[in-house]
């Protein structure tokens, strides 16, 4: 579902993408996609457009910076694909909810519209049986760190229900802290 001929022609954004690399790279790697956008706090904006140089006429592959807020959808662009890195995972299951109400204002004009969460996705408890698990011993260090932690999957379909969404895959990938919960538009 999360293949080149998907992502063709979608327009991105990358919320809380600080300076643009993730969805630069995402559009040097698949060209084929559409406008890229960057979404962060004001203040990281400002400091990226001081240190980046930004999308021009002349490179197709730099986002478009914009200095917003993700629980603020009128600050979204309007897109087909919201990506997210190690953002959610820093906040209440109460403002992980509000700010998926808010990407779905931003994919509202989408048919296809997708969330990809890419944050460590738990084992659900009964997938343990005492195994050791990579992914829940760096849960447990964020939790001693003071920031919230990680998620399951039932806890993803859980709030992604609540927010108008269905959980639809979890893929994993190579890194310890990165899987791609994949969110789908839940059919009205």
């Amino acid at each position: 579902s999360l293949n080149e001929s998907f992502l063709s022609d979608k327009v991105i954004v990358d919320v809380g993408g600080g300076y643009g690399d993730f969805v630069t790279a995402l559009k040097e790697s698949i060209p084929t996609i559409g406008q890229c956008y960057c979404l962060d706090l004001p203040d990281v904006i400002a400091d990226a457009k001081e240190t980046v140089p930004v999308g021009n006429k002349d490179d197709d592959n730099k986002p478009t910076l914009v200095a917003g807020n993700m629980f603020d959808p009128t600050t979204i662009p309007l897109c087909d694909v919201i990506f997210t890195k190690h953002v959610l995972c820093d906040f209440s299951d109460e403002d992980v909810v509000r700010a998926l109400k808010s990407f779905r204002k931003a994919l509202a004009d989408s048919k296809e519209g997708k969330v990809v969460i890419m944050d460590a996705a738990l084992p659900n408890s009964d997938d343990l049986n005492g195994k050791w698990n990579a992914a829940v011993s760096f849960d447990v260090l964020l939790m001693l760190s003071g920031r919230r932690g990680e998620r399951s999957r039932l806890e993803w379909s859980n709030l992604a229900k609540k927010a108008g969404f269905v959980l639809e895959n979890v893929l994993a990938t190579s890194a310890v802290t990165v899987d791609l919960a994949v969110l789908s538009l839940e059919s009205p």
